[in-house]
């Protein structure tokens, strides 16, 4: 029995409990290393030994997926029973969105479509959900998280089956409930009911209801492909969220692990929706803690010797630096140049000023509007001769605007002032490529006007078509 306050393995000090369900409970805690806050998910004492090794089994598996719609996890520890750490989220679950009412058919698919390309990602490891419903949907500021891969099932040839029938009635798939093993189309299928009850506005739903929703002809027959009874009749979840996308007018997508070097090299629509990538690529690895700021030596850069290792190549050269400081600092006070260390013009000719040189350029295109709300895509384009890591853009709405939900980056608005920053994995943006997000927004005026000026780290942006 853990109690706030409590400390899990010296590290995680629990605060309270966050929520409970049928298997576990969730606690907000203190991660005493990092200082940060983090979820803890606790199962219950009295489940079997045999569930506790499937926990365990199950973490580990969730752990695989790297993906902006799936819930991080952290850590996995044992003590007097098992515990697994997630990233802590803020914002509301699908369900709790529900009690307002219906959500329009355009946040529906936008919302569908992340979900799908987070299932794609999964299913690509072998992994199946198995429990999607509007409860283990979150919407936050940056987009939608998948919570609870707690009853995963790792889809192997060898997998035993444990006689369970795991999952929410009215959510499961029709083969689950009669024993068969779990595939990707059961999520798929859960999926479908998921946004239905989205469409609907309530939790309990049946397929039936379909027609009678105020729902575009092509995503109709999208969600009613993913309620068909036989699995083999279902499409995939990286059909879904392309068909979501097109049903809707939504950007496509690149996703991650399979971005390009260069973002205008390759259209988004080229790469596979949820086609994730899981092996690190050069230049892309995680960061547990920031490093310091360098400047990078881009036409100086010295060379290794041969069979001298890079790294100390350029401690050699970075020694080289320091020793001619003081040199460089006497040359900088010699005649001919500016006590700055710029060149002094010569006499008679005067020094122009050199015009700023845009080093950004946005584009902000409506793609849809209705009563009372728009649809924006925006495509930021890096002018300059180096990358942008860890980008903000930032703009004033002419109106009453209001973003409502916003993917592939995070979002905050005070009044009419809008910032957009950098998801973690769409942060960099290279020389002439491009980073894009688009959002959902409430405009009560019906007439939706474009912002005239954005400004990107500070720095005023071209304006484009």
């Amino acid at each position: 029995m853990v109690s706030p306050g409590d400390s899990l393995g010296t590290r995680y000090r629990l605060v309270g409990p966050l929520g409970h369900g049928g298997m576990a409970t969730v606690w907000r805690a203190l991660d005493v290393v990092l200082d940060r806050p983090v979820a803890v998910k606790i199962p219950r004492e009295d489940w079997p030994d045999e569930f506790r090794r499937r926990f365990r089994e199950e973490a580990k598996a969730a752990a695989r997926l790297n993906h902006p719609n799936i819930t991080g996890v952290h850590d996995y520890g044992e003590e007097d029973q098992p515990y697994v750490v997630m990233e802590l989220l803020e914002g509301e679950s699908l369900s709790a969105r529900l009690a307002e009412g219906a959500l329009p058919w355009q946040e529906v698919a936008g919302i569908g479509a992340q979900l799908a390309d987070a299932l794609a990602a999964a299913h690509a490891l072998q992994v199946v959900h198995r429990d999607i419903k509007p409860a283990n949907v979150f919407l936050t500021p940056t987009g939608i998280k998948i919570l609870d891969f707690g009853i995963a099932f790792i889809s192997a040839a060898a997998a035993e089956a444990d006689g369970l029938l795991l999952g929410t009635p009215g959510y499961i798939a029709p083969e689950l409930q009669a024993g068969e093993e779990p595939t990707p189309s059961a999520d798929v299928y859960s999926l479908g009911v998921t946004l239905l009850a989205a469409l609907a506005g309530r939790t309990a739903v049946s397929a039936e209801e379909l027609p009678a929703l105020d729902v575009p002809e092509p995503m109709a027959r999208l969600l009613q492909s993913c309620l068909e009874e036989a699995p083999e009749e279902r499409p995939s979840a990286v059909e879904v969220a392309a068909g979501l996308r097109r049903a809707a007018g939504l950007p496509d997508v690149v996703a991650p692990g399979r971005r390009p070097a260069r973002a205008s090299d390759v259209p988004a629509s080229d790469v596979p929706a949820g086609d994730l990538d899981p092996t690190p690529r050069p230049g892309h690895t995680t960061k547990v803690l920031d490093e310091p700021e360098r400047v990078p030596l881009r036409e100086a850069e010295p060379a290794s010797e041969p069979g001298l290792p890079r790294g100390r190549a350029l401690l050699i050269a970075s020694g080289v630096i320091v020793a001619l400081g003081p040199l460089a600092l006497l040359i900088s006070h010699l005649p001919g140049t500016g006590g700055d260390g710029s060149s002094a013009a010569p006499p008679g000719v005067s020094r122009t000023p050199q015009k700023a040189v845009t080093q950004c350029a946005v584009a902000y295109s409506v793609n849809g509007q209705w009563p009372g709300g728009f649809q924006v895509e925006v495509r930021v384009t890096n002018l300059g001769g180096s990358p942008i890591d860890g980008w903000r853009l930032a703009w004033t709405f002419p109106g009453g605007q209001r973003i409502t939900q916003l993917w592939n980056g995070g979002r905050e608005q005070v009044g009419n002032e809008v910032t957009v920053t950098a998801a973690d994995w769409n942060r960099t943006i290279q020389p002439r490529g491009t980073a894009q997000f688009g959002f959902l927004g409430q405009d009560d005026d019906g007439a939706h006007r474009k912002p005239a000026r954005f400004t990107l780290n500070g720095t005023e942006c071209r304006v484009t078509a």
